[in-house]
């Protein structure tokens, strides 16, 4: 067997665990409440409520969104457009999402590694390493705004490195730019961190001065500058942005209630689980490489690279810290980082394996194994078509009742109910139904109660299959 025979193998099973790690997750209904709150403002804004500076959650929950950039919700709201209000809209935006993270990965690592053809076709290493993380493939199967920023994070080091590579055309390092600033755009400021680019360069490969990284680095600031000077001067940006800074930055810094861990070292904990799969991974590559070629040394070019992924990767990370606002999947956008760096390291004792087995293999096992996960994830992905992953019982009851209530409907609920934010978002991203409680003084025609309350007065109970509510209609 040819060591590229054995490769594409390697290739084949890493795109099925891809597949099988995220598929039959993303394709059930019930999502997290992040993830379902992007949809809905998206599919909102497709369906004409609200506008690009103005988005709209529900009407009695958040009239006006502005607690996150809003660079996703645009771009979901386009493929609501294209693909209509089906629960899947949004998933297919994710998987979008996940395969432009693996290609762009894949680009990097072959553009790093050019000048060595036989790591080159390697680029499976860093893909496997990224999506084994449980956080990571969690993240895409739940909508999070991580896997959008992750793109333009690694569009912008694709461009830098392009830069890199091609004679230094510093129309590849603005467009490096641009992508950071669209990061930003998406997730906020913890998405400017490849602004160090320049300065690491400096750091760890040692091929430029202090003064190139200075410049690279005011080059890389630049578009940043001028996009966010420009929407400081479109009034209806501004105040976009000084909403969000008022309800979201100031807040996490603010308001005690919004700590999400008691620890600070919270993602620095988080991180090492999460990269348990990966280093575990990469230490019987290395062992193994060791006993079949003993003395393998990297040289100082690989270590300088390595280097170079890990301390990016790191710049991502630590400054997420500054607050007790802490979740595992703001640690999306360096996960492949750290695999980068991780493959880069350990590619020259992957090289002695594939030659070793391919030297000794009559029967490509590896093929074997990749069929047998393809087909698993498949046959997952088909069982889990029309299954429910989180909510199921409140899910099948807005189901009903979707049924029931015309779209536009104002649904009545209990004061105590209304901390529900599941239902809230359930019954406006699928049905465009708001809730509000009597307090508000809002007609409605309907009222929404828990199964463990009394009947209001002036009702009628309609006869329906629910679970956990009951459905009231008022009596004329």
């Amino acid at each position: 067997m040819t060591s590229a025979k054995l490769n594409s193998s390697f290739i084949f099973i890493t795109i099925s665990v891809f597949l099988l790690l995220i598929l039959p997750w993303l394709i059930s209904d019930g999502m997290f409440m992040d993830g379902m709150i992007y949809s809905t403002v998206a599919r909102n804004l497709a369906e004409g409520q609200g506008s690009w500076w103005n988005l709209h959650l529900a009407k009695h929950l958040s009239d006006t969104y502005n607690d996150q950039p809003p660079l996703t919700l645009w771009i979901t709201s386009f493929f609501f457009r294209a693909f209509g209000n089906s629960i899947y809209t949004e998933r297919i935006y994710s998987l979008c999402m996940a395969i432009g993270n693996l290609l762009l990965i894949r680009s990097i690592w072959k553009i790093a590694n050019s000048r060595q053809s036989e790591r080159k076709q390697y680029w499976w290493l860093p893909v496997l390493l990224w999506i084994i993380p449980p956080a990571c493939f969690w993240s895409f199967a739940n909508n999070m705004q991580e896997n959008t920023m992750s793109v333009f994070i690694l569009l912008s080091i694709r461009s830098y490195f392009l830069f890199e590579k091609n004679n230094r055309d510093f129309m590849q390092l603005a467009f490096s730019s641009a992508f950071i600033f669209l990061a930003a755009m998406t997730k906020g400021i913890q998405g400017i961190f490849p602004i160090i680019a320049g300065i690491l360069t400096f750091i760890t490969i040692g091929n430029i001065s202090i003064s190139e990284s200075i410049r690279r680095t005011a080059i890389l600031l630049s578009v940043i500058v001028i996009g966010s000077v420009s929407l400081y001067f479109y009034e209806p940006a501004r105040h976009y942005f000084e909403l969000y800074y008022q309800k979201r930055i100031l807040n996490t810094f603010a308001n005690p209630d919004s700590s999400t861990t008691p620890t600070r070292f919270y993602l620095l904990l988080r991180l090492m689980s999460e990269m348990i799969g990966p280093l575990v991974l990469i230490g019987i590559i290395r062992l193994s490489g060791e006993r079949i070629s003993k003395g393998i040394k990297l040289d100082s070019q690989t270590k300088k690279q390595a280097l170079w992924f890990l301390l990016l990767a790191l710049a991502g990370t630590v400054p997420l810290m500054v607050t007790s606002e802490q979740r595992r999947f703001y640690l999306v956008p360096t996960f492949p980082l750290y695999a980068l760096a991780f493959a880069t390291l350990s590619a020259g004792y992957l090289n002695s394996i594939i030659h070793y087995l391919a030297g000794r293999m009559k029967q490509n096992y590896p093929m074997y194994l990749a069929f047998l996960l393809f087909a698993l994830g498949t046959g997952l992905s088909i069982s889990k078509a029309g299954s429910v992953k989180r909510d199921a019982e409140m899910i099948h009851d807005v189901r009903v009742i979707g049924k029931i209530i015309p779209p536009g409907t104002t649904l009545h609920i209990a004061s105590d109910q209304f901390q529900e934010w599941s239902l809230h978002l359930y019954m406006k991203r699928y049905y465009d139904i708001d809730l509000t409680t009597t307090q508000t003084g809002e007609e409605s025609n309907y009222y929404l109660g828990r199964k463990t309350k009394a009947a209001p007065e002036n009702t009628e109970e309609l006869p329906l299959n629910l679970i956990l509510y009951k459905l009231y209609k008022l009596k004329p």
